[in-house]
């Protein structure tokens, strides 16, 4: 019945808020000042910050740019855990890092949230907090905005256009700010806990705030501490329809298209060895190190098989995340016009994830076992020595090693800024802002394999003067492998535990990112023409931004692999010790200065077919120590032929400078693979920094319609058309898009490209580039209704935002166009999102109930149904969550949350490398299940 009411109301639900076209109308501040105090303010007070977009504009119901408003109130309701979770309900956001779609691995931790508009990439939305730059805490400058005073922010502003010329690079998709209540004054707590229905990912959560005024009010101190910790999923198995071990492979009997099936297993590899070659070939190694058959099930393709008794493995489904924030505030009135500011943030994160178990692949990175091996079983070896085999190839999935290799992220932030504000004659307001934060991130991987040690262990022989096992290479290169302890790999459970500690070892990196920022603004209004005041508003900023970045010793280590016999052809002679995360050291810096002007210029009132006509534009230089200069600017015009009908419309140049990783970062690699000729090759993938690389430069348009008719007062109506045009985009490639691209013409890729002898690829390089093009368009909606008078008995209110993505569009250079608008699969692209909401409340009662809605679409819009895909559909999923409250009285309020109501399981659409798979795309789609959350505020 529910879903019912809310699919029948959809074109009035809302998240919990007003509309922000209703509050933009409202807001009375300008982008980044400071808010007036206001005790007691809601979330949803019309004083405060709103981001429009524009330095200028202070009423921002004249902001040519689309600007979505949602009260922290409402994101709670809808998601009582991470503040990410929630952002990333609203449609606009597509694509963002998140716990149950992120890793830990060679580029950084991927595991905390990373909001990410248009599924343009983190690195082109810009996080502000309070209009200041948030603190980088990922490598290419993004913010995990789990790190954030969560309990403070009072609302967020969501700029879904181009905003370079007001707020500066970075902001090619759009600008995030997180509006804090710096002058909350008394005392408040939040204390909660939450379960899934399945008894895992358990969440606790707890805050603490605290605000004074002293001085008879002319000073200001707040305070506010928070601890959320969030239970991950280790095994895709935890979940049924993760446990049917559902993957893709290529079809055998028809060469080249891809299909689905349950209980993928390796094909190459078993729990105590499969061997591959020579006459014992398709037998494997029981416990006892004896041989017996095995079982290829009903289809093989490369590495996979279904069914049979390859191995089966399962990786982590959601990272583990525990996040505490300290956070502190203090101002104060020198004299009326002037006001002194400083304050500070420690955030600490630990994430954590199941990385994959240890691998040895037959075909990729598999055993060569010689003949005269110690451990083998006196049969295998009389086998070996009658038919004069010299060696066999074996894989093994590596179990008995003991738990798989695991990912851990301990990450500190502090972020330190301190500033002024003077507010003068004619609307004079002058800000400045000096702002000092540092990011270190410690990233290790344990259980880890270091690869000339495994390879060297596993060439075991007896030592003709002692009689013992030992290694080969301690006596053929004596010393040049210290300690190496013989590994008996024949059978599950055989290597001793003496072996396995001397092959493992944890690889370990560490960060440091550091942000500089010193700003100056000021704007006015220093005169009027007949249609109203003229607002101006100018400034600079120098900005510095640097990385050093440090490894382990074996991690950026070549493999020469002297002595060892059997040591595979895919690691000879190349970096990265480790067989998971190799990580090279990075150091390097950039600087920028820049100057901006704006202006908004009121061009007609109270004419024919000219209720009002606005103008605003602004320009901007900004000067990089890497790439030089480069100039962005912005038009935009708001026309509102009658009263309840409002035209907006914008032109903008935005630009994104390289990071730092993106011009400095040395190699980094990992296992991978591709698919060629319709098997799946394993391959050594590689990614590199570029200094040649030039800033990202995008032409942006919106335009849109704000309809509020007098006829249905609380009815607000939005809808805007957006174009992202972003020419010389830096990315690199995956490597499947290298090979593909390659054989489809783009001549330049092969390079990059290597192969072996047999004509195998082996390692695909993917450095970090200026590519041609990346397009996005779309219309975004937004409906919200608060009626006057009581519904059902209660007040309600009612929202929609909705999103359609027309053209998501990558132009390779030289190579072909893709529009990836309504893939679903191998992206998060869908072509409609939605997330609706009802609040109904009567007294102390609060009923929230919302519906998520994402469309169906296609696997993959590069194949074609049937010739390259069995089957390229994946179906659309509807969420519904729940949340009820009750205030006891004015200072205790008790709340249960219900996420995924109905327990919707995932649609199908694998994703994985190798052997590993998650049967779901997890940046789009819910993979926790039915959630339960319950808690209390206190206030005082």
């Amino acid at each position: 019945m529910i879903r019912e009411i809310l699919l029948a109301s959809a074109c009035l639900a809302a998240l919990n808020a007003e509309p922000a076209v209703a509050q933009e109308g409202r807001a009375r501040e300008t982008a980044d000042a400071i808010p007036e105090p206001s005790q007691g303010e809601a979330a949803t007070d019309s004083n405060v910050i709103v981001v429009t977009g524009s330095r200028a504009i202070r009423d921002g119901s004249q902001a040519p740019t689309p600007v979505t408003v949602v009260a922290a109130e409402a994101l709670t309701k809808a998601q009582p855990g991470l503040m990410g979770e929630a952002l990333n309900q609203l449609p606009a956001f597509r694509g963002s890092t998140r716990p149950s779609g992120g890793f830990t691995g060679a580029t950084g931790p991927g595991t905390g949230s990373y909001l990410n508009l248009r599924n343009l990439g983190p690195q082109r939305t810009l996080v502000l907090v309070d209009g200041r730059r948030a603190a980088p805490s990922a490598r290419d400058g993004s913010s995990d905005i789990n790190l954030l005073p969560q309990d403070l922010i009072k609302r967020v502003d969501v700029v879904t256009g181009g905003a370079s010329a007001a707020y500066g690079s970075d902001a090619v998709a759009g600008v995030v700010n997180f509006v804090l209540d710096t002058r909350f004054t008394g005392l408040k707590a939040t204390v909660q806990s939450g379960i899934s229905d399945q008894g895992d990912v358990p969440t606790y959560k707890a805050s603490l705030t605290a605000g004074h005024s002293f001085a008879d009010g002319r000073g200001r101190i707040v305070a506010s501490a928070s601890y959320l910790d969030v239970g991950g999923l280790q095994s895709v198995a935890d979940r049924s329809w993760g446990a049917r071990g559902t993957g893709f492979l290529s079809n055998p009997a028809v060469p080249g298209q891809l299909i689905f099936r349950d209980n993928l297993r390796a094909s190459t590899a078993s729990p105590g060895g499969l061997i591959l070659s020579g006459p014992l070939a398709m037998r494997q190694f029981a416990p006892d190190g004896t041989l017996v058959p095995f079982s290829r099930g009903s289809l093989q393709s490369g590495l996979i098989q279904v069914g049979g008794d390859g191995a089966q493995v399962f990786s982590n489904l959601s990272a583990a995340i525990r996040t505490q924030s300290y956070f502190g505030h203090a101002e104060f009135d020198v004299t009326p016009s002037l006001t002194l500011f400083a304050q500070g943030n420690l955030a600490l994160a630990r994430n954590h994830y199941t990385q994959v178990q240890q691998f040895n692949l037959g075909g990729f990175n598999g055993f060569t076992i010689y003949s005269g091996n110690a451990f083998l079983n006196p049969a295998v070896q009389q086998t070996l020595t009658a038919t004069n085999t010299p060696a066999f190839a074996m894989g093994r999935m590596n179990f008995d090693f003991g738990d798989p290799a695991n990912a851990t992220t301990n990450a500190r932030t502090t972020d330190l800024k301190a500033g002024f504000r003077f507010s003068g004659p004619k609307d004079l307001v002058v800000e400045g802002y000096y702002g000092h934060s540092k990011n270190r991130t410690k990233i290790r991987t344990d259980n880890n394999v270091v690869l000339e040690r495994l390879y060297a262990a596993a060439d075991a022989v007896r030592d003709p003067g002692s009689g013992n096992i030992v290694c080969r290479v301690t006596l053929t290169h004596p010393g040049l492998y210290p300690g190496c302890v013989p590994i008996n790999l024949f059978g599950s459970g055989a290597p001793s535990q003496a072996a396995i500690d001397y092959v493992e070892g944890t690889s370990a990196y560490r960060t440091d990112i550091r942000q500089d920022v010193a700003d100056l603004s000021l704007r006015a209004q220093p005169f009027s023409t007949w249609a109203g005041p003229v607002s101006l508003a100018a400034g600079g900023q120098y900005r510095r931004i640097e990385l050093d970045q440090a490894s382990d010793d074996i991690g950026p280590s070549i493999n020469d692999a002297t002595g060892i016999r059997g040591f595979p052809a895919a690691y000879q002679n190349q970096p990265g010790g480790y067989l998971l995360t190799n990580v090279f050291p990075i150091s390097g810096g950039y600087h920028l200065w820049e100057i901006f002007g704006e202006v908004a210029v009121p061009l007609a009132r109270d004419m024919p077919f000219l209720h009002s006509l606005d103008l605003n534009a602004a320009v901007r230089y900004t000067n990089y120590s890497t790439s030089g200069g480069v100039t962005t600017w912005k038009a935009g015009l708001v026309w509102e032929p009658v009263g309840g009908v409002r035209l907006r419309g914008t032109a903008s140049r935005d630009i994104r400078a390289p990071n730092v990783p993106e011009l400095f970062a040395g190699t980094v690699q990992n296992t991978g693979s591709v698919i060629e000729n319709g098997t799946t090759i394993p391959i050594i993938q590689v990614t590199r920094g570029n200094t040649a690389l030039k800033p990202e430069r995008a032409k942006t348009y919106t335009a849109g319609v704000i309809l509020t008719p007098a006829f249905l007062p609380g009815l607000t109506l939005s809808a805007d058309y957006y174009s992202i045009d972003l020419s010389g985009v830096i990315s690199s490639l995956t490597p499947q898009i290298t090979l593909d691209q390659c054989l489809a013409g783009a001549t330049n890729l092969c390079a990059n490209i290597t192969r072996n002898s047999a004509g195998q690829i082996t390692r695909i390089e993917s450095p970090t580039l200026n590519l041609n093009r990346l397009k996005s368009t779309g219309i975004d909606f937004e409906l919200g209704y608060r009626p006057s008078g009581e519904l059902l008995g209660g007040a309600m209110q009612l929202r929609l935002i909705a999103s359609y993505l027309q053209k998501q569009r990558q132009d390779i250079s030289n190579g072909t166009s893709t529009d990836r608008a309504g893939e679903v699969g191998l992206t998060a692209n869908p072509r409609w999102t939605a997330t609706a909401n009802i609040t109904w409340s009567r007294g102390p009662f609060e009923l929230f109930v919302q519906e998520r809605f994402i469309s169906a679409g296609k696997y993959d819009v590069t194949r074609q149904e049937p010739q390259r895909i069995e089957d390229n559909s994946v179906k659309s999923v509807f969420y519904t969550d729940a949340t009820a409250s009750y205030r006891v009285d004015k200072r205790f309020r008790l709340f249960f949350t219900v996420n995924n109501l109905f327990d919707r399981n995932p649609p199908l659409a694998p994703n994985g490398t190798l052997v590993t798979f998650v049967p779901t795309n997890s940046q789009l789609y819910d993979v926790i299940g039915r959630q339960f959350t319950a808690g209390v505020n206190l206030s005082f």
